[in-house]
């Protein structure tokens, strides 16, 4: 699985935690559960060989490329009223100030779909790993 819960949360899996955001009301659009665990999908789908940690900071879920949460997360996500929103952490030597972030919002998963790859790639968070240098430079074309 790409995707998995920092051992620091080890109590829930990623799955189990959105699990309980699953809204009971007839509004939908209300239900963050619903948005997130579809992200999940969405990571488990596209990424088959990256490992990519996962930590949890009330509903927003930060990326990691090693299972360490004192690390600097590299990418933060949410889903919420049936819009998926994503930031990433401009790389120092190209941020124009200190913890400078690049955000963005959409309702298509497969434009969000996109945007992760290109978030995981502009971060600088995973350096070097193919299978991102390869999804990334698909876009390009």
């Amino acid at each position: 699985m790409p995707i998995i819960r920092c051992s620091a949360q080890k109590s829930q899996t990623l799955e189990e935690f959105y699990t309980e955001f699953i809204s009971k009301s007839e509004d939908k659009f209300e239900d963050i559960g619903t948005s997130m665990l579809k992200v999940l999908e969405l990571f488990n789908r596209i990424f088959k060989e990256t490992t990519i940690f996962g930590l949890t900071s009330h509903a927003t879920l930060l990326l990691f490329e090693e299972d360490d949460y004192t690390s600097d997360w590299f990418v933060a996500i949410n889903g919420f009223r049936g819009t998926f929103y994503i930031e990433y952490m401009i790389p120092k030597e190209k941020s124009p100030w200190e913890n400078a972030i690049v955000k963005g919002a959409t309702n298509s998963l497969e434009e969000f779909e996109e945007m992760i790859i290109i978030s995981m790639k502009e971060s600088t968070g995973w350096k070097g790993n193919v299978e991102i240098d390869n999804l990334y430079q698909k876009l390009k074309k």
